[in-house]
């Protein structure tokens, strides 16, 4: 059975999404071109990976983060550690260590996938890593995250 194009004709293989301008009130049909690459030149877009619970009852020290991404050429990216202290108080936002602005990637993308070593550090409970890349700041795909540190060996009372 051919899939249907809702009367549509193509003269490629993109999907149209009907689209509502909130601000006009205009109605379109837009389409996403993934030849176009993960370089948003309008809209920035982040990505927070799943809070580490390490140990219950000790506070983890995140010293280093291992990211494994694929070389689409180059990139900006913040890589930023966020964090609950024992007086609720949410950690890492202002701190300099626990914030770091990286450039990755080749000025020709090879396709390969690279690794690159972000020294970044935070002591909290909840530890959670949020990677941001700007509008126009270079395609970027991370394909493995690996936090390294330690973790305290007695429980706190």
């Amino acid at each position: 059975m051919a899939q249907s194009t809702g009367g549509v004709a193509l003269s490629s293989r993109l999907t149209l999404y009907p689209m509502l301008n909130a601000t006009t009130g205009t109605v379109g049909f837009y389409a996403f071109d993934p030849a176009g690459g993960f370089n948003d030149p309008v809209a920035s877009s982040f990505y927070s990976f799943k809070v580490e619970d390490v140990a219950q009852g000790r506070t983890p020290t995140i010293s280093r983060v291992i990211v494994t991404y694929r070389d689409l050429g180059l990139v900006i990216a913040v890589f930023m550690l966020t964090g609950t202290q024992d007086n609720q108080v949410v950690g890492g936002l202002t701190g300099s260590g626990s914030m770091q602005t990286v450039q990755m990637g080749n000025q020709s993308a090879t396709g390969k996938l690279m690794t690159k070593f972000v020294d970044i550090s935070l002591t909290a409970q909840n530890i959670q890593l949020t990677v941001v890349r700007a509008a126009g700041a270079g395609p970027l795909s991370i394909a493995k995250v690996l936090m390294c540190g330690r973790v305290e060996l007695g429980e706190y009372a």
